[in-house]
């Protein structure tokens, strides 16, 4: 069922992670996919010890870290040091780089074939994501991320969501009218601030797969059959 709308979509963007690239939201996930060990000990797996877990321990020094590095002002090699400096120094830089790398997993089912589809109706797709050069670098090796026509994201503006000044830039970039666009996240926060920048905007699931959640929204708004 197609919903009317006072102004047709054009342009439909796309948070990247737990959107249209599938990664390890943890760093216990991260870690253990990247066979991370503090010893040869399996019970010392970073996993199981929230003491080397940035991300609980010194959480809000962690988060510091993080916002700098995906805004572009913290080299890759600086925020890898600083994560290891969280954990006293029982994670070895090298280690959270290899950590690091492994939060991208790969595309979600059917995400390249959606963003084909999009191009072939005529629809202008792009990406405004909170990531950071290094995971920009390695997306560069998956077809849908190629496939995204206009590709921004907060390293690139040195600016990170919610804030409402990405939107703005985004908007500057692209010439796209926040009337034109149907965006999807996998955070609430991002979500609201989306729609108060007048951006319509849809919640996305990452625990399910995502592409048939937006195929869906997309049909509701009339975008795709």
């Amino acid at each position: 069922m197609t919903t009317q709308t006072s102004f047709t979509i054009s342009w439909v963007v796309f948070d990247l992670g737990g959107v249209i690239i599938r990664i390890h939201h943890s760093w216990q996930h991260a870690a253990a996919a990247a066979g991370v060990l503090v010893s040869n000990n399996p019970a010392h797996d970073l996993a199981r010890l929230p003491i080397l877990d940035p991300t609980q321990y010194r959480a809000d020094d962690f988060r510091k870290l993080v916002s700098a590095h995906q805004r572009g002002i913290l080299s890759h090699e600086d925020f890898c040091k600083g994560v290891s400096d969280l954990t006293q120094d029982l994670v070895s830089a090298q280690d959270v780089a290899r950590i690091h790398h492994s939060v991208i997993v790969g595309a979600y089912d059917g995400a390249e074939q959606l963003l084909q589809d999009l191009k072939a109706r005529g629809i202008s797709t792009a990406c405004l994501s909170n990531t950071n050069h290094q995971h920009w670098k390695i997306m560069r090796d998956i077809s849908a991320f190629t496939a995204i026509q206009h590709r921004h994201a907060s390293h690139l503006f040195q600016l990170e969501k919610p804030n409402q000044d990405i939107f703005r830039a985004f908007e500057s970039a692209t010439h796209a009218r926040p009337v034109d666009i149907l965006y999807f996240d996998d955070l609430a926060e991002n979500i609201a601030a989306a729609t108060q920048a007048g951006w319509r905007a849809i919640l996305i699931d990452a625990r399910s797969e995502t592409v048939p959640q937006i195929r869906s929204a997309l049909a509701t708004h009339g975008v795709l059959p």
